[in-house]
């Protein structure tokens, strides 16, 4: 009789914890959720020379890659903004939306990854539709002094 009744009492907590509900939440969506988190990173690099500062945040999503990128130089406008591109290599290469002045602009801009440091890269470059584009990213130079040691972000 005591087993009879330890079946009954029991039955209803086994099936209680058996919800098919939450299986789902194990399904598709969750493991996308996992796979992006897995894949997903933040970064953040600085310059500090002086009272010239540059700083750049990278989100880096699968092989896409966004962020934030901010130039504060002595005698030169506050240019702050966005950017969108990707690693071709060892070089970032990312369009840069910023504000200077009262303007969006937009221009190309390109950093070289060397021993955990971006250093920044410049050459000839010329105007599409007002945005500045480079000449050809091969044969940029990465000899400038802006060279962004990473940080911890804040």
């Amino acid at each position: 009789m005591s087993y009879k009744l330890l079946c009954t009492l029991l039955a209803p907590v086994v099936l209680i914890s058996c919800k098919p509900g939450e299986k789902d939440k194990e399904g598709p969506a969750a493991a996308t959720e996992k796979k992006t988190e897995q894949s997903s990173a933040i970064n953040c690099y600085e310059y500090i020379n002086k009272a010239d500062t540059v700083i750049l945040k990278l989100i880096h999503v699968g092989d896409a890659i966004t962020g934030l990128l901010v130039y504060n130089l002595d005698g030169k406008d506050l240019n702050k903004g966005t950017l969108r591109g990707g690693m071709q290599g060892n070089i970032l290469v990312a369009n840069y939306t910023f504000m200077s002045e009262g303007t969006t602009s937009e221009r190309q801009v390109a950093f070289k990854l060397e021993n955990g440091s971006f250093i920044e890269g410049h050459g000839e470059s010329y105007t599409d539709q007002d945005k500045v584009r480079f000449k050809n990213i091969d044969s940029l130079q990465f000899d400038g002094p802006i060279k962004l040691a990473e940080i911890a972000c804040k």
